[in-house]
């Protein structure tokens, strides 16, 4: 790889929402660091007034990443709605006999809030298109090589890159992760989320449902207005007839899958269906190089914590950085990424492996073990300091 090359302090390849908030992060968490975001599709045009399909369950604490870099405060009320309680509850009870939580008992304005993703993303470009010390490469990277000092890249575009530290964020497929040779772990779940947006006959009241079926999870998450987002994960076979059905016909499906807890559920959106898989790097670090986000682990959407596992991610990594330039340090050295794995390692894994735990265990229909599950629900739900601690955790 010829030697003339531009010169970064940071590379972050991937203009998704880890990706781009990793960028927003090191402008506020380490100012004048010079950054890099390679990407093809890194110039994004404003996604509009119509909601996106893909929305995501934001906690507290991933808001509050939003707030300083001046992402958060202009996000419009129609594609960022808060939602103030959740109910759980699973086929074989009713939804009153659930678990349920509630901000009013946290003493916090909100559980979460649930995000357009493409609005976010516009949200976060826009900032970073304006900034002076990022640049948006608009080309991938092919190729990689790295010494003691930096990590070296070429794009498809034919331009050549250096940078002190290399983040991977391009996603479940990662050529990042490829390129430098980490291993990747992963299971199908043999089950496809189909997504669409819904009008309730029924005022959702802020609440964000969950209902466990044999076949998988289904969600119903709130929306502005009398809207709610669909996430229902279900077998291939299932979810290739939602996508065949007529309207009429996937109304009265997913109305009847609801238990109708909020009337009458109308399709107000196409609809949209995808494969669900787990995966994990085995090493989310290589010399230089950090992964966060879906390159470094992707698990079941059935709590909605897969942006918020990134946004840690995110979060740990920029304060590592941050912490390194304050004290002078090389903000690639190996020791810095070691200690990033470390701090988001039980966080990251412990989610994956829990949420696939809880979905194998709803998915059991044998009689003895609902009965059990119906006897932990109705104690969760009547504990205290479990549904605290739970809630504390997920917020």
């Amino acid at each position: 790889m010829p030697s003339s090359a531009t010169d970064y302090d940071v590379l972050i390849a991937g203009s998704g929402l880890a990706g781009l908030a990793m960028a927003a992060s090191l402008t506020v968490d380490a100012r004048g660091l010079r950054i890099a975001i390679a990407a093809p599709d890194v110039e994004i045009a404003h996604p509009g007034e119509q909601l996106g399909l893909r929305v995501s369950a934001i906690t507290p604490a991933s808001a509050r990443l939003f707030s300083p870099v001046g992402a958060w405060d202009s996000m419009p009320a129609t594609h960022c709605q808060p939602f103030a309680s959740m109910r759980v509850w699973d086929a074989a009870t009713d939804c009153g006999d659930g678990i349920c939580f509630d901000a009013a008992q946290f003493t916090v304005p909100a559980l979460g809030y649930i995000v357009d993703n493409a609005m976010l993303r516009w949200q976060l470009f826009d900032v970073l298109s304006r900034h002076p010390t990022v640049d948006l490469l608009g080309a991938r990277i092919t190729a990689l090589r790295h010494d003691d000092r930096a990590v070296h890249a070429a794009t498809d575009s034919g331009e050549r890159v250096t940078a002190r530290l290399l983040i991977g964020a391009d996603g479940r497929g990662s050529r990042i992760r490829s390129l430098a040779g980490i291993t990747v772990k992963g299971w199908d779940h043999d089950q496809t989320a189909v997504v669409a947006h819904l009008v309730s006959e029924l005022v959702h009241e802020r609440c964000a449902l969950q209902r466990f079926l044999p076949d998988g999870p289904m969600a119903l998450l709130p929306l502005a207005a009398d809207r709610v987002s669909l996430v229902l994960s279900t077998t291939p076979e299932h979810a290739a007839d939602l996508q065949a059905a007529s309207t009429e016909e996937f109304n009265a499906e997913v109305s009847a899958l609801s238990d109708h807890v909020l009337g009458r559920l109308s399709l107000d959106s196409e609809r949209a269906a995808f494969p669900l898989v787990s995966q994990y790097a085995l090493e989310p670090i290589a010399p230089r190089t950090a992964l966060i986000g879906d390159a470094a682990h992707a698990i079941h959407p059935l709590a909605g914590q897969g942006a918020n596992l990134g946004f840690g991610d995110v979060q740990a990594l920029s304060m590592i950085v941050a912490s390194a330039q304050r004290n002078g340090a090389d903000i690639g050295d190996a020791p810095l990424l070691r200690r990033f794995r470390r701090m988001r390692k039980t966080d990251n894994l412990g989610m994956l492996y829990g949420l696939d735990l809880i979905n194998r265990l709803f998915a059991r229909s044998d009689g003895r073990l609902a009965d059990l599950r119906r006897l932990g629900m109705r104690w969760f739900a009547r504990n205290t300091m479990a549904k605290q601690l739970a809630a504390s955790h997920a917020m």
